[in-house]
């Protein structure tokens, strides 16, 4: 276990800077298990069918450092679940679930610079057995670092073979420590979080993150495009295991099922709140001891 920290601290300064000081990613998530419910409550954009969307998600961070302590392999498995009810004339109910293995090449190329490069493997459906289909994708990160370590933008694609066709999104992000006690980071379009330091162990803040994944569903495929905005609460019960709570409401949501390279019924999901819970082995690298 020791070993393993010593890696994820190793790695974390190739990525942000030379101290802890300076680097502006404020924490690396070694374990993290977390659910997250919305149920048909909802405040804008709730005229249409009442839905229930649920989420569960385990992931876990494995580096392993090159013997030049510059470069590294990160393994990032996780699980994931989603259980949605849609009521319809025919009520759509279903669960769906995700085993992803992204396998991450970090390389970095000098004190500012450093290239992430990472090819990702998952099987989405409504069941694992020999029928399940395999997504092959990936995503490639530059990033560049200020000088003083306390901002680094982040730029790159995402690339998938979703399953309802190939699917390409652009990256941008961000890493940036405004002040000792505020973070801003997050790469885009899939997250971006806004966190402050109340003391020691409670930090709180704004979050916004967005899913768009593909499952096989019989001979069709079953696509979710959620997009969250919240607030959150970190209690530190100790100092690396972290309480998570957070709220919030979903937008533009949408849920399709259809046939490869067509865009697919649409189910006209409602918009709804959502509350989130999550349990963390937190590896934090600017907070005061």
């Amino acid at each position: 276990m020791r070993k393993l920290l010593q890696n994820i601290v190793a790695i974390f300064f190739i990525i942000g800077g030379d101290s802890c000081s300076v680097i502006a990613q404020p924490y690396i998530d070694a374990l993290n298990i977390h659910y997250c419910k919305s149920p048909d409550i909802g405040f804008f954009q709730h005229n249409k069918k009442a839905t229930d969307l649920n989420y569960f998600n385990a992931s876990t961070t494995l580096p392993v450092l090159f013997k030049n302590k510059k470069d590294a392999i990160i393994f990032s498995p996780y699980y994931e679940q989603w259980e949605t009810k849609i009521k319809d004339v025919t009520s759509f109910r279903k669960n769906h679930f995700g085993i992803v293995l992204p396998v991450s090449f970090l390389k970095s190329i000098d004190s500012k610079w450093s290239i992430l490069v990472t090819p990702i493997i998952r099987i989405n459906d409504t069941a694992f057995d020999s029928k399940s289909k395999s997504q092959l994708g990936g995503a490639v990160l530059g990033s560049h670092k200020s000088s003083d370590g306390k901002l680094t933008y982040k730029f790159g694609l995402y690339i998938n073979g979703d399953l309802f066709g190939l699917f390409v999104m652009p990256l941008l992000g961000i890493d940036w420590e405004i002040n000792p006690k505020t973070n801003l980071f997050g790469v885009l379009p899939g997250n971006l979080m806004l966190e402050r330091r109340l003391k020691r162990s409670l930090y709180y803040g704004m979050t916004f993150r967005a899913f768009t994944n593909s499952y096989t569903d019989l001979n069709r495929y079953w696509r979710v495009d959620e997009n969250q905005v919240g607030i959150f609460v970190d209690w530190y019960l100790t100092k690396k295991i972290v309480f998570n709570i957070e709220a919030g409401h979903s937008v533009f949501r949408k849920i399709r099922t259809g046939i490869k390279n067509e865009t697919g019924t649409d189910w006209q999901a409602n918009d709804n709140m959502y509350a989130k819970l999550g349990l963390t082995y937190r590896i934090r690298f600017n907070r005061e001891n």
